[in-house]
């Protein structure tokens, strides 16, 4: 009985894309109750090992993967590198997998994978973003607009006991991430309208910074030499906050987190250095990427097509399934964090080293 060649069938209905299943054998009478979790081989590619976010996804989903009995073929490091990336997964299904999960580098570069993964009828798994083309399983990500929308409420709350709030005055500066990737865009309408509609009066400056420090915080330093008042920073990333703090000290802004003269400081990511910021009141809140949840969910659904079930859209418990062009996404809900929550163990930056 040979698992990994079995074809995959695809249906769908107005609120439901089916998979159809990668069956233990055809024949007459076969039940699913034959399905060994062994048979399950998985290749494995994150986008490098350089940060904790990723080496902390790979043991993870290497956890989740023993936990379910799935049997790992692979987890090469492409370290940054897209050809690396595509030819990794490439080979990986040369050697035997039939379950491809990885985090993108490149959305459209990571397409001849998967497009050979389809027609290797290959199950694709994609974690934290989604390809650019071909058709995926399951993408599993974060909700990045509901996250957005999380920072544009704390954002306020916070904006309403200072006296801006009284007269009108209060300016919000947004450090977006790259516009051109989707998690950047999400980020920045869920933000960038929440904050409208809940605070329509607040001045709100956009800057880009394509995801980096350096330009952020030569954002941060113009919007506050214009704007000496202004009262807060929304970052679409935490790898931008020691450098805006920075420019907030230069600027004599620099005050802690509880001072009255603070700029309120709020990021997305959740890092072991994003909480320790909060921690040192230099980070007035973060929202938190699922990461735990990633790995976790990922060999729920791996398990769950290949025993022939089906990938529903609509709300979860933890988040929604949305259809998109290229296969269903199950995007995660993230966690504000702010001194009330920071030290709690479910955050994926307190189990980076244990």
């Amino acid at each position: 009985m040979k698992f990994p060649t079995l074809p995959i069938s695809r249906r769908r209905a107005a609120s439901t894309v089916a998979f159809g299943a990668l069956f233990l054998a055809i024949t007459a009478g076969t039940a699913l109750a034959e399905y060994k979790a062994a048979d399950v081989r998985i290749g494995f590619t994150p986008k490098f090992l350089k940060d904790d976010f990723q080496t902390l996804m790979l043991d993870l989903s290497k956890k989740a993967f023993d936990a379910k009995g799935f049997t790992l073929v692979g987890a090469p490091d492409p370290n940054g590198d897209i050809a690396a990336e595509v030819d990794a997964l490439q080979n990986l299904i040369a050697n035997g997998a039939n379950v491809l999960v990885f985090a993108p580098i490149d959305a459209a570069g990571i397409v001849p994978a998967v497009k050979k993964a389809n027609d290797a009828n290959v199950l694709v798994f994609s974690i934290d973003d989604a390809p650019a083309g071909g058709k995926v399983t399951a993408t599993v990500r974060a909700d990045n607009v509901d996250a957005g929308v999380q920072g544009a409420k704390e954002m306020v709350k916070r904006l309403q006991a200072k006296p801006c709030w009284t007269d009108n005055s209060c300016i919000v500066l947004e450090l977006q991430g790259a516009l051109t990737t989707p998690n950047g865009r999400d980020r920045s309408d869920g933000f960038s309208k929440t904050l409208h509609e809940l605070a329509p009066k607040v001045n709100l400056i956009q800057r880009p910074t394509e995801w980096t420090a350096d330009m952020a915080a030569d954002a941060a330093q113009n919007v506050l030499t214009q704007n000496p008042s202004l009262s807060g920073i929304f970052m679409a990333s935490e790898l931008m906050a020691s450098a805006v703090n920075a420019q907030l000290t230069n600027g004599g802004k620099g005050a802690p987190v509880g001072d009255p003269n603070s700029v309120i400081r709020i990021a997305i990511d959740g890092t072991p250095q994003g909480l320790q910021l909060i921690r040192g009141k230099a980070l007035d809140a973060t929202v938190s990427q699922p990461l735990s949840a990633y790995a976790t969910k990922t060999a729920d659904l791996i398990e769950l097509v290949s025993k022939g079930g089906k990938i529903e859209i609509g709300p979860r418990d933890d988040g929604q399934v949305i259809d998109t062009s290229v296969g269903p996404q199950y995007q995660l809900k993230a966690t504000l964090v702010t001194t009330d929550n920071v030290d709690s163990p479910d955050l994926w930056a307190n189990k980076v080293g244990k």
